[in-house]
C-alpha cells in the first residue's frame, strides 16, 4: 500500500527470512480467501433480494436491511473488540472469526424466518468488524517490506473477488436451486479459508495494540480525520446504489432477470481489474490525494451515466463496469491513505477506517432501502451520485501526504 516500512503499532520493521517468503504470500492468499468468503457473506443478500424475500415472506427492502444491521453492528463494534482482543495472537484470532463464518452462513441457510436470519446477520456481524481492523497489518507482516503495498492489494482483492464470483455465482446458484443453496456454499468456502489459514499462517503475536482512549487523538490528525470522513460518505453512496442495483437494472434499463447474474459478475471483473490497477499505481508512488479525487469521481460520475442511459443497454452495461472498477479501487487507495496518516499506530487508525466503512454500508444500504420503497430504483441512483458529489468536495481537503512512501 506505499506506505512508510514500519509494523502496525511500534513502528519497526520485522525481519523477514528470505525461505519465509514462499510461505508468507501462500499465507496472503489464504487470507484474501477469507476476505472474499466474508465480503460474500456480507453481500450476497444484494444479488438475491427477489428470492430471500419470497421464501421469507417480507419485503426486498427488508431484507436489504440485513446488509443495513449486519453493516452497523460490524462498525459500531470494530474499535471495541479490537481492543479486547489486542493481546491476542493475529492467528488465532482470524482462525476465530473464519469459525464463526462457517456456523454463521450454516444457520443462515437453515433459517426459517427472517427474525431467525436476522439474529444470525446480527452474530457474524458482532465479530466482522475485527477482521477488517486487523487483515492489513497481518498481510504486511507475512512478506518483506518491500512487498508491503502488493500484498495489501491481494488480501484487499478478496473483496472485488467476491463481487466478481462470490455473488454473482451465488445469485446464479439462488435463482437455479434456491437461495439457501447459496449460503450452503458460503458455509464450505468459509471452512476451506479457515483450513487453509490454520495450515499456512505461521503464530503472529499482538503488537502493540488497539487502546479506546488512542482514538481520539488519532482523529485529530488531519489526513486521517478527513480520511475517515471521505469513507463514510463515499460508502453510503455507493451502497444506497448498490445495494438495490437488482431492482434498478429489472426495472429502469430492463435487464432480463436471468442475466442479473452475468451483469453482477461483469461489475465484479472490473473491481478486480480495479482493485490490482490500484496496487500497481499507488505502488509507483503518485500522489495519494490525485488518485482518490479521481476515483471518487469515477464511481460518482458512472452512477450519473448509467441512469442517464436508460435502457440503452449496452452503454448503461458499460457505465455499470466502469463504476464496479473504479469503487473497487477505492479501498486499497483509501486503507493506504489511513496507514500513511497514522503509521505508528496501524491497527488502531484502521478500526477508526472499519468504524466508519461498516457504519457506512449500514447507513448506505438503509437510505437505498427508504429511497427505494418511496420513490423507487431511479432516485436510489441518485441518492448515491449525490454522496459521491459530497466525498469529493471532501476528499479535497486531504493534505499532500509527508510520509515515506
Amino acid at each position: 500500500m506505499g506506505q512508510q516500512q514500519t509494523s502496525p503499532s511500534t513502528g519497526t520493521a520485522p525481519p523477514v527470512p528470505p525461505h519465509a517468503s514462499t510461505r508468507g504470500w501462500l499465507a496472503v492468499t489464504a487470507v484474501a480467501f477469507g476476505v472474499f468468503t466474508v465480503t460474500a457473506t456480507e453481500t450476497m443478500p444484494v444479488g438475491l433480494l427477489p428470492e430471500m424475500a419470497a421464501g421469507l415472506r417480507v419485503s426486498e427492502g427488508t431484507v436489504g436491511l440485513t446488509v443495513t444491521l449486519y453493516g452497523l453492528f460490524a462498525g459500531i463494534l470494530a474499535p471495541v473488540l479490537t481492543a479486547a482482543t489486542r493481546r491476542l495472537d493475529r492467528r488465532r484470532l482470524l482462525l476465530v472469526i473464519l469459525a464463526v463464518f462457517v456456523v454463521g452462513n450454516v444457520l443462515t441457510a437453515l433459517a426459517v424466518n427472517y427474525v431467525w436470519l436476522m439474529l444470525v446477520r446480527l452474530l457474524i456481524g458482532f465479530i466482522h468488524g475485527v477482521l477488517w481492523a486487523i487483515v492489513a497489518s497481518i498481510a504486511v507482516r507475512l512478506v518483506p517490506p518491500d512487498h508491503s503495498v502488493r500484498a495489501t492489494a491481494v488480501v484487499f482483492s478478496g473483496i472485488s473477488l467476491a463481487t466478481v464470483l462470490g455473488v454473482p455465482l451465488g445469485t446464479i446458484v439462488g435463482q437455479w436451486l434456491d437461495w439457501r443453496a447459496a449460503f450452503w456454499a458460503l458455509a464450505a468456502c468459509s471452512a476451506v479459508a479457515l483450513t487453509a489459514t490454520a495450515v499456512l499462517m505461521p503464530p503472529m503475536p499482538a503488537r502493540g495494540g488497539v487502546y479506546l482512549s488512542e482514538l481520539p487523538r488519532l482523529l485529530r490528525t488531519g489526513n486521517l480525520r478527513t480520511a475517515v470522513g471521505v469513507t463514510a460518505v463515499v460508502v453510503i453512496g455507493h451502497y444506497a446504489a448498490y445495494t438495490y442495483i437488482t431492482p434498478f437494472l429489472l426495472r429502469n434499463v430492463g435487464v432480463a432477470p436471468n442475466m442479473i447474474g452475468v451483469l453482477l459478475l461483469s461489475f465484479g471483473a472490473a473491481g478486480v481489474a480495479g482493485n490490482f490497477l490500484a496496487g500497481a499505481v499507488i505502488g509507483r508512488g503518485p500522489a495519494l490525494r490525485t488518485v482518490v479525487l479521481g476515483l471518487i469521481a469515477g464511481t460518482g460520475g458512472s452512477m450519473a451515466l448509467l441512469l442517464a442511459a436508460g435502457t440503452w443497454k449496452p452503454t448503461a452495461i458499460v457505465f455499470l463496469l466502469v463504476w464496479g472498477l473504479a469503487y473497487s479501487a477505492l479501498p486499497v487507495a483509501l486503507q493506504t491513505l489511513v496507514f500513511r496518516s497514522a503509521p505508528q499506530a496501524r491497527e488502531a487508525a484502521t478500526s477508526l477506517y472499519v468504524l466508519s466503512f461498516n457504519v457506512s454500508i449500514a447507513l448506505g444500504a438503509l437510505f437505498g432501502s427508504l429511497t427505494l420503497e418511496h420513490s423507487g430504483p431511479s432516485l436510489v441512483m441518485v441518492t448515491g451520485m449525490a454522496f459521491c458529489a459530497l466525498a469529493l468536495l471532501l476528499a479535497m481537503l486531504l493534505r499532500p501526504e509527508r510520509t515515506v512512501k
